[in-house]
C-alpha cells in the first residue's frame, strides 16, 4: 500500500505547488498589468496638467496682447524725475516722453531740488529746494537761500517763490525741508518744523496770501509720506495714518506699512517690506494686495526718500527706482515702471555705474 500511496502524495503535492505557482504568476501579471495601467492614467494626469498649464499661460499672454493692441489699456502718462548728485550740487530734472518712449534731460536746478509736484497743465514743478546734505555746509556763509521753488517746463527758468527767511516760521533753521510738499496745483505748502519740544509741527502756508495755518495733527517726530486733496498721510507703530486737515478727521490708512506713496485718487498705495528687497502694491478700497515687486539677487529698490516711488495719473502704471549694487558703493541704477494690467516692468533710464552720491526720486502730480 505504501508503494502506491506515496507517489499519489507526491502527484498531488506536485500539482499543489504547480497550482502555487501558477497563482503567483498570474497575480504578478495582474500587478504589472494594474501597475501600467496606473503609470498610463499617471502620465495621462500629468499630460492633461501641463496642457491646462500652457493653455492658461496661452490664456494670459493673448489677453494682454489684446489688450495692448485693441487700445483697452490706459495710456501712460509722461514720467519726470530728478537726479541730485551731492558732488556738483546740482538737480537734474527728467522726462520719459511715453509716446516717443525716450527719456531726456529738460532741465537743472542749483542744490538739492525736491518733494515736487507736476501742475495739472504740466507747465511748471513745484518744490523745495535746501542744502543737502547741511553738515557740510554753512548756511551763514552760503549765498545760496533755501525756500519753495517753482521750475518752468516753458523757458527753463528757477524761481524762489519764498525763502526760509521770508516765511518766518519756527525759529531761525527751524524747517524740516524734508517733510515740506506743495499741493493744491502747487500754489499752497504743507510746511513743516521743529518746534520747542523737539516735535515736529506742522502748518498750511499759502503762496498768494503769505498766510500759514496751523493744523492740529498729533505731535510726533517723524515725517510725513506726502498730502494730497487735504489728506496727509504719516507712518505710526508699523502702520500709516490718514490726517484730513480740513475735518480733523483720523484714521488708518494702512497697517503693517511704514513709508507709502499714495496714488493721486487715493485708491491705491505702496508700501516696502522689512527691507528695500520687496514693494507692496495696496488697494485701498479693496483692502488687499493687488502686486508684490522682488529685487532679484544683489538688487535692491531705493526706498530713502517719500518720492522714491510715483504713480501716474491714472494709477495704472506704479514707478519705482532700483539698484544693482557694485563694488565702492556704485550701482546701476534703473528707473522702471510696473504695469498693473499686464502684470510686467519696463525700464525707462539706466544710469550705469552711478555713485552713491546721486540720488533719485519721482516728480509726483498736483492735485
Amino acid at each position: 500500500m505504501r508503494k502506491t500511496n506515496i507517489p499519489f502524495f507526491l502527484l498531488i503535492y506536485k500539482a499543489l505547488a504547480i497550482t502555487i505557482s501558477k497563482g503567483f504568476d498570474r497575480l504578478k501579471i495582474y500587478r504589472k498589468s494594474k501597475n501600467e495601467k496606473n503609470d498610463k492614467l499617471f502620465k495621462k494626469k500629468i499630460k492633461i496638467g501641463v496642457s491646462a498649464m500652457i493653455g492658461l499661460i496661452l490664456l494670459v499672454k493673448v489677453s494682454r496682447l489684446i489688450i495692448i493692441f485693441s487700445g483697452d489699456m490706459p495710456a501712460m502718462d509722461d514720467i519726470y524725475f530728478l537726479a541730485y548728485d551731492s558732488r556738483t550740487r546740482e538737480t537734474i530734472i527728467y522726462r520719459y516722453d511715453a509716446d516717443m518712449k525716450k527719456t531726456n534731460e529738460v532741465g537743472k536746478a542749483a542744490e538739492y531740488f525736491h518733494n515736487c509736484k507736476i501742475d495739472s497743465e504740466k507747465k511748471y514743478i513745484t518744490g523745495v529746494c535746501n542744502l543737502w546734505p547741511p553738515e557740510k555746509y554753512d548756511d551763514t556763509k552760503s549765498e545760496f537761500k533755501s525756500g519753495i521753488v517753482r521750475y518752468s517746463l516753458e523757458d527753463g527758468s528757477l524761481t524762489l517763490l519764498r525763502s526760509e527767511q521770508q516765511m518766518c516760521i519756527g525759529n531761525n533753521q527751524s524747517i524740516f525741508w524734508d517733510s515740506c510738499f506743495p499741493f493744491d496745483n502747487g500754489e499752497k505748502m504743507l510746511m513743516c518744523y521743529v518746534d520747542e519740544e523737539n516735535n515736529f509741527t506742522y502748518l498750511l502756508y499759502d503762496l498768494a496770501t503769505s498766510k500759514a495755518k496751523k493744523i492740529g495733527m498729533p505731535k510726533m517726530n517723524r515725517g510725513v509720506c506726502d498730502i494730497r486733496k487735504g489728506n496727509i498721510w504719516y507712518p505710526k507703530r508699523k502702520g500709516v495714518m490718514q490726517y484730513n486737515a480740513k475735518t480733523g478727521e483720523l484714521k488708518q490708512f494702512l497697517q503693517n506699512a511704514d513709508v507709502c506713496t499714495v496714488s493721486d485718487d487715493s485708491r491705491k498705495a505702496s508700501y516696502f517690506g522689512n527691507d528695500n528687497k520687496k514693494i507692496f502694491l495696496y488697494d485701498t478700497v479693496r483692502k488687499k494686495k493687488i502686486g508684490t515687486l522682488k529685487a532679484g539677487w544683489n538688487k535692491a529698490f531705493g526706498s530713502l526718500f517719500p518720492y522714491s516711488c510715483g504713480w501716474d495719473q491714472s494709477g495704472n502704471y506704479f514707478c519705482y527706482i532700483e539698484h544693482f549694487i557694485k563694488f565702492f558703493g556704485s550701482s546701476d541704477t534703473r528707473i522702471k515702471v510696473y504695469n498693473l494690467h499686464t502684470k510686467t516692468s519696463k525700464c525707462i533710464f539706466l544710469h550705469r555705474n552711478a555713485s552713491a552720491t546721486v540720488q533719485y526720486e519721482f516728480v509726483r502730480n498736483a492735485d
